[in-house]
Parts: structure tokens; C-alpha cells; sequence
């Protein structure tokens, strides 16, 4: 009987240190960002992306390696979590005049494409970013 409680608890260990499935390398694609990395990891509850790579746009938008573009990130239910999405808003000479986290949404799609939405100012439909696991 104490094998079967010792069973129980190690499979309940198991699966509460699981690691979310938000959590790994992210590349960007089908958009004019496309190659863009992104390496998000857990701090504590709640998970950050830290922008490994910016290529094309966002290059041109002013962010530059390191930059955390994803912070405050939770769960809100399998596969999906709410948090934050960096926005940089440059000059004609490329630099940035203002930095701000904007509300998005993170959906892990059945096809395991990370989708990320967020609503800027008063768009209905909202902006979607298309990333997919590289590890």
C-alpha cells in the first residue's frame, strides 16, 4: 500500500513540474519579421520572451537583442495565456522615441504554431504575430 501512495506522489510531482509548452525557442514567421528568435522561460508563475534575434521590421522598429518583447505572461487555460507584447515606436532616423508593452494574447494552435494577438488603439480583429518552436 505505501508503494501505491509513493507511486501517486511521484506522478503527481511529475506533472505539476511539467514545464508549460510556452516555454523554448520561437522564430518567427510569414510576415515581414520573419527570422526573428525569441527565447521565453519561466520566472516563477509567469514567463518572459527575451528577443534572441530581430530581424527585418522589428530591426527597423529599434529593438535589439536582449530586449525583453514579451513579459508578464500567464495561463489562462491549456495552451492559451495573457501578458504583454513590446511596441516601439522610432523617428526617421531610427531612434526610438517611445517603448511600451501593449496586452496580448498567446494561443499554442493545434498545429504548434505559437499565435500572438494584441489590440492596438482601436482595431477590432487585432494584430497577429506567427511564431513556430525551434526547440
Amino acid at each position: 500500500m505505501s508503494k501505491l501512495w509513493m507511486l501517486i506522489a511521484v506522478i503527481v510531482l511529475c506533472i505539476t513540474c511539467a514545464e508549460e509548452p510556452i516555454v523554448g525557442q520561437w522564430e518567427r514567421f510569414g510576415d515581414d519579421a520573419t527570422g526573428s528568435f525569441v527565447q521565453v522561460e519561466a520566472m516563477g508563475n509567469i514567463y518572459h520572451g527575451i528577443l534572441l534575434m530581430p530581424k527585418g521590421v522589428l530591426v527597423d522598429l529599434g529593438f535589439a537583442q536582449n530586449d525583453i518583447k514579451w513579459r508578464d505572461i500567464r495561463a489562462v487555460s491549456p495552451n492559451k495565456w495573457r501578458g504583454q507584447d513590446l511596441i516601439k515606436v522610432p523617428d526617421t532616423s531610427g531612434s526610438v522615441l517611445e517603448a511600451e508593452y501593449k496586452d496580448a494574447y498567446f494561443t499554442l494552435l493545434g498545429d504548434g504554431v505559437l499565435e500572438i494577438r494584441k489590440f492596438v488603439e482601436e482595431e477590432e480583429i487585432g494584430t497577429v504575430q506567427k511564431w513556430r518552436r525551434v526547440r
